[in-house]
């Protein structure tokens, strides 16, 4: 496994997932009160939901389920999951040192684009509000149409990596998920796991991720 600093100062991009290393979006409130007001409409419209979508505490599940039923709950699903993220993201803390991060990156001349499963209209939002927009190059998240594209699913690294007209090996994906890790190994990008909570660096070991840090801090050079 290589050196963090090191993986990142080849890097001429940054693709940056959201959720984690940027903020905590449901941080402010409480996902699982999200992903049970995401279930209610369902019922409404006399949709059977399982028993491990029924208690589900991710909303990602209660959409990834929506998405299963027809288009029209899909889209009536992620625009209420939208709302609730653009909610989300006013009381969203921040990750401590990411703002160090961000400008340091930028400094270097390095660009910047989040890839997150979130909302592109809550990232830019969150971005907006804390002043970000000049830093992040570009912002390549979900859309209404890519449910069945979000990460793991490598669509939305690549489609960043198209955007910059980049080469994938000049580029480097830091993420908190194995959603994040597998993306990006899918997408022959060099990425750097951030096990930001217990347990996650030995889930991480097994993926081989080019490096993995405990905090975003351990990013940038003393």
């Amino acid at each position: 496994m290589s050196d963090a600093r090191g993986v990142l100062r080849h890097a001429k991009h940054v693709l940056l997932d959201f959720d984690g290393p940027v903020c905590a979006v449901f941080g402010g409130v409480e996902d699982h009160a999200v992903a049970a007001r995401l279930r209610g409409p369902l019922s409404e419209h006399g949709i059977t939901v399982p028993d491990e979508v029924a208690s589900a505490t991710d909303p990602f599940s209660v959409l990834a389920f929506a998405a299963t039923v027809d288009e029209s709950t899909a889209c009536r699903t992620e625009s209420a999951f939208r709302a609730e993220e653009l909610d989300a993201v006013r009381s969203a803390p921040q990750t401590d040192h990411i703002d160090t991060l961000l400008k340091k990156l930028h400094a270097e001349g390095k660009s910047v684009s989040i890839v997150s499963n979130n909302s592109s209209a809550a990232v830019r939002r969150y971005a907006e509000l804390r002043g970000l927009s000049p830093i992040v190059t570009d912002v390549v998240a979900r859309e209404p149409a890519d449910v069945a594209r979000l990460k793991p699913n490598p669509y939305l690294v690549d489609l960043a990596i198209r955007r910059l007209g980049a080469d994938p090996a000049d580029c480097v994906m830091i993420g908190d998920s194995l959603s994040d890790v597998q993306a990006a190994q899918a997408a022959a990008v060099p990425v750097i796991a951030f096990a930001n909570k217990p347990g996650k660096r030995e889930r991480f070991a097994a993926t081989q991720a080019n490096a993995i840090v405990d905090r975003i801090a351990d990013l940038i050079s003393d």
